[in-house]
């Protein structure tokens, strides 16, 4: 993957995050890892990309950014199922906007949210794993962007 296309979903994490809450999302200079099982935190969402590139996009946080996120688009719950539901919102929004950058063969699964941390994922072999770091209002979350062109 051409480190250029880290823009694409980098773009799209910021734009949801200003416009979903009109607050910034400070991201820092993605990097390359081998082992996505570090960088999972509470809640995450994962997308699977197949078509003209094959591999995934996770969108990682924990459960306070998540509960922030959830109150600040009016709804004050805690519920595990809705908190997972955002992230997987979240994460769909990201690979969606990416998708209309890389064209319709750019093809989107169903999210799969995970809660909990988890030590035996295992994500589809591609050349590299970048993470991308995020802080929004005080809190970290990752941005792990798996793909390879077809």
């Amino acid at each position: 993957m051409k480190d250029g296309n880290l823009e694409v979903f980098i773009d799209g994490l910021t734009n949801y995050f200003d416009k979903t809450t009109g607050t910034e999302a400070k991201v820092s200079t993605p990097f390359l890892i081998q082992d996505v099982n570090k960088y999972l935190s509470d809640y995450t969402g994962i997308i699977g990309i197949s078509g003209n590139y094959k591999g995934s996009v996770f969108f990682t946080a924990p459960k306070r950014m998540i509960i922030k996120l959830i109150s600040e688009i009016g709804l004050m719950t805690t519920r595990d199922d809705k908190l997972m539901d955002l992230v997987g919102e979240v994460s769909n929004t990201i690979a969606g906007n990416a998708r209309s950058v890389f064209g319709d063969q750019f093809m989107l699964t169903t999210p799969i949210v995970l809660q909990g941390k988890s030590e035996q994922l295992r994500v589809s072999s591609v050349a590299s794993i970048y993470v991308i770091p995020v802080v929004w209002k005080g809190m970290n979350a990752h941005l792990i962007i798996n793909l390879n062109q077809a």
